[in-house]
């Protein structure tokens, strides 16, 4: 009988123990959010692998390419941070600019420039071309 209840006991214990640490730990367990993401694009600011900068830089060029145009013609006026300027054919069309265009000498009313612009007609560079 004694054997029995010592055996008993010491189970017990032992649950109970087990029990015990679990509980300790869930409420030492850091959050979600607490927890280091070692290999996330967000959490990196900046950083990144050589393979990478590689992949970036290929992708960079491709992207550029494919989206950007010379615009020739006569730049016929400029009001705030829009360049109007009336192409070959007689059209006109209006560039955005700001303090990301590359600005080449100085264009004035009427002269004949040439632009490099995105596929939303932002202006990223402007030069004359005379």
């Amino acid at each position: 009988m004694v054997a029995i209840s010592k055996v008993i006991g010491v189970s017990c214990s032992f649950l109970l123990c087990l029990g015990l640490s679990n509980a300790v730990q869930a409420e030492h367990t850091p959050a979600p959010s607490d927890v280091m993401k070692t290999d996330s694009v967000s959490d990196r600011q900046g950083f990144q692998s050589d393979d990478d900068k590689q992949k970036n830089v290929d992708n960079k060029k491709k992207n550029d390419a494919a989206g950007e145009k010379m615009i020739k013609g006569e730049l016929i006026r400029v009001e705030n941070a829009n360049y109007f300027v009336k192409m070959e054919g007689g059209k006109e069309i209006r560039l955005h600019t700001d303090k990301t265009t590359e600005m080449m000498g100085t264009v004035m009313k009427g002269d004949q420039i040439e632009a490099k612009v995105n596929n939303k007609n932002h202006a990223l560079s402007i030069r004359s071309a005379q």
